[in-house]
This record gives C-alpha cells, structure tokens and sequence, in this order.
C-alpha cells in the first residue's frame, strides 16, 4: 500500500500534443479522502504530488476519461461524498490551517463529488511526509486564495513549536516546482518559500514585476537554498525582494522568456546587483541567460561593474554581452581603463566606441569554473581574456575551468599560455 501512494498525481496533464488529459495513473482526490478517513495511516504515505489542472465545478471525466470508465469513477466520488459528508464538512471545520472565512465554501465544494480542487486543498492539510510538489497551472481556479491560504498557515504553524498544527502538514517539503502563465505568478512563491523546510524552488514561465513575503514572516528566515526560472521574465526589483527573504542562497539559475505582453524586461545586472547585496556571502552558483540580442534602450545602470561581492561564488555561467560598456560619445573623449580593452571596431555604429571588461578584474577571486554564452564576435571573447593568464595567479588563485559555449575563440598561443597557468579549456563539453 506504500508503494500505491508513495506518488500522487491528480488534474489534467498537457500530453505531447499539448492537450490536457486525466492520467490514467492518476489518483483521485476525493477517493483518497475516503481511503485516509478509512485508513489515517495512507496519510503518512505520499512523498511526492504532481497536480495537474483541476476543474473549479465540473471534472470532466466524460470528456478527458474512456466513456466506460467515467461513470463507474463518478459513482465511486459520489459514494465517498455520500458515507463520509459530515466527516469531510468536520475535518474542513476543524483545521487550524484552513482560514476561517473560506471553511463554508471550501466544505460545501468538498461535497460535490467532482469538484477535484477542492478535495486537493483538504489533502494538503492531512500530508506530513510530501517531500517534493509539481504544479501545473492550477492557480486559475475560485479557490486559488484558499489553497494559498492554507500553504500560508502551515508555514506558520510549522515556524512556531507551540502551534497545536506544528507539523502536522508539509513539515518535510523540500522541491517545489511550479509553472503558471499568470501575470504575477511569482507571487505564489511566498507561501511555499515560507515553508522553513523548503530547500529548492523551481518555475517555468514565471512571471511578475513585484514580489511580497508573507507578513508574518521573519525577514531572512526563508531557508531555500536553490532556485531556478525556466523560461521566466521577472522584474530585478521583484526577485530582490525575493531574494531578501531567504537567508543563505547558494545556487540561482535564470533562464530569461516569455510572452511580452506580461514579460517583464531582462535586466540581467540589476538581479546580480540584489543577488550582491542578499547573497553575496553564500551564492556559489550563478547562472543567468537571456538570448536577449541587440543594444538595450538605455545603458544607464546596465553595466556588470564587477562581481566581487561575492565571496563564495565557483561556478558562473553568463553571456558575454553582459561584459560590454558601450558608449554613445565622441570616441576621442572617451577614456579607456585600465581594466577593460577596446571592442572590435567593424561591429560599432558610427560615433560608438564599445570598451570589454577583463574578466580577471570582474569574477570574484572565489570562482573555479566559469563559462561564457557567446552572442558577440570571436575577438570580443579574446579581449574578455586579455591578461588572464598573465594575471590569474594573483587575481583568480582558484580558477580551473573554462568553458565557451560556442565556437573556439581561442588563437593559439593564448590558448597555451592559459593551459600553462593551470587552466582546463571547453568547447562546450569537448576539451580545446
């Protein structure tokens, strides 16, 4: 029976052809009510949940289920509904992790058999051993505040060792992975990131220009360690605030997209910037991608300075582009440092100068590996590695890889003198 339960899995999922369908090894919510009300140790079962999209009113099962199947599924919902009303409506009542105002509306929606959500709401309650949680577009629903609700009051309930509800629900939930199309959907992450048990969030097509924690919630206190965005377009301001929250983050992966009429823009340098100031001491990993080609409408503010701040980081993955200062100015007026070298000047616009970073004076003395996503020219990548060799001993001790993801941009004789200053050198995965 463990095994039975060990993998939960309810709602609608996207098959290849990206059409929703009920699979046929899912489970059903309501029925796993009846089975826990029946038998309470199931309730100790399930390690992972994967929920799919759940009709507010209607769980079509004639529509998304085999013809022959659907009747008998809705007569064995109906059943559970009709033995165990009251008990369902007495567990909705008496759950100090549902929040009073919604109690009426959640337990009336728990008795119509195929009101699938609902009955998913109630199960979070009951779930002390859920380790990891997949959702799919679920937050469409009347009942997404009381779902939120109820993840908010848990992780309230299991910051505080007195609460009678310590405990009780996902006191042992580690992944969290959610992917939404809303407008502000990484707002859903506060509640889960509250959970002092979370380790890893992950998202895909995550959204938003603003992010709040939950109000009761200690500043710093969040203990997620890793978090990573596919296919996202959140606000630099947003994931500071996220990351403000969170007291020792030590990986963060950012893969920039998204529709543009809710995608916030790339800002690449801002989010390194409130990565500096939140988790500048624990960031060990860092990798950001925006594909994003072209010159920005306004550099201002724009430039990657330096990534110095950070005093644990060792991996870094980062685009090249984000190395560039351009400038707008009469060429002769500009004056180039020490620390950065001219950018090739067949790919400037007349009137431009470009000037590149050297990476020895941005990465932090921390760093092992670091690889660079190649947008710009060959010999743009060559004056990102101008004195690296010379000066990779006193300024990168640590530095032992180096990776392009793209072609070789390497001449010879700089490629020699990196490998002689103890440098291994990737052509992607394949060794130069």
């Amino acid at each position: 029976m463990k095994q039975e339960y060990s993998l939960l899995r309810f709602g609608y999922h996207s098959n290849h052809n990206n059409t929703l369908r009920v699979r046929t090894e899912c489970l059903h919510a309501p029925l796993l009510l009846g089975s826990i009300i029946d038998y309470p140790d199931v309730a100790y079962y399930p390690t992972r949940m994967s929920m799919g999209s759940c009709g507010d009113e209607v769980y079509d099962y004639e529509k998304f289920h085999a013809v022959e199947d659907a009747e008998e599924i809705l007569f064995r919902r109906q059943s559970v509904v009709d033995h165990h009303s009251i008990r369902l409506r007495t567990m909705v009542d008496h759950s100090n992790c549902i929040e009073p105002a919604v109690k009426v509306k959640l337990g009336n929606a728990i008795c119509r058999p195929q009101n699938e959500f609902a009955a998913i709401c109630l199960l979070l309650t009951l779930l002390p051993n859920l380790v990891s949680l997949d959702i799919h577009d679920l937050f469409t629903l009347s009942l997404e505040n009381s779902f939120l609700g109820i993840v908010r009051r848990i992780a309230t309930a299991n910051h505080s060792p007195n609460s009678s509800s310590h405990g009780i629900a996902l006191s042992r939930l580690r992944d969290v992975a959610l992917r939404c199309n809303s407008t502000q959907s990484v707002e859903l992450f506060g509640p889960f990131t509250a959970l002092p048990s979370i380790r890893r969030l992950r998202g895909f097509n995550i959204h938003g220009d603003t992010f709040s924690w939950p109000h009761d919630l200690q500043p710093g206190s969040s203990t997620v360690t890793a978090i990573r965005m596919e296919y996202s377009a959140v606000s630099a301001t947003a994931l500071g605030a996220l990351f403000a929250g969170i007291a020792g983050l030590k990986k963060f992966e950012y893969q920039y997209g998204g529709a543009p009429r809710i995608a916030a823009p790339y800002e690449p340098v801002g989010i390194i910037h409130a990565l500096q100031m939140h988790a500048g001491h624990s960031l060990q990993m860092l990798d950001i991608e925006g594909q994003v080609y072209g010159e920005p409408e306004n550099w201002e503010g724009k430039v990657l300075w330096s990534l110095r701040g950070f005093t644990a980081l060792k991996s870094i993955r980062l685009e090249d582009t984000l190395f560039q200062i351009p400038y707008h100015d009469d060429p002769d007026e500009v004056s180039i440092s020490a620390d950065t070298t001219r950018m090739s000047e067949d790919r400037m616009a007349p009137g431009q100068l470009c000037v590149m970073h050297r990476l020895n004076d941005v990465l932090p003395a921390s760093v092992k590996g670091f690889t660079l996503v190649q947008l710009m020219d060959d010999e743009d990548s060559r004056n990102l590695l101008e004195t690296f060799a010379e000066l990779k001993a006193e300024k990168l001790p640590n530095m032992k890889r180096l990776s392009f993801e793209c072609s070789n941009p390497l001449e010879d004789g700089m490629a020699n003198a990196l490998k002689a200053s103890g440098v291994k050198l990737f052509s992607w995965k394949t060794p130069i």
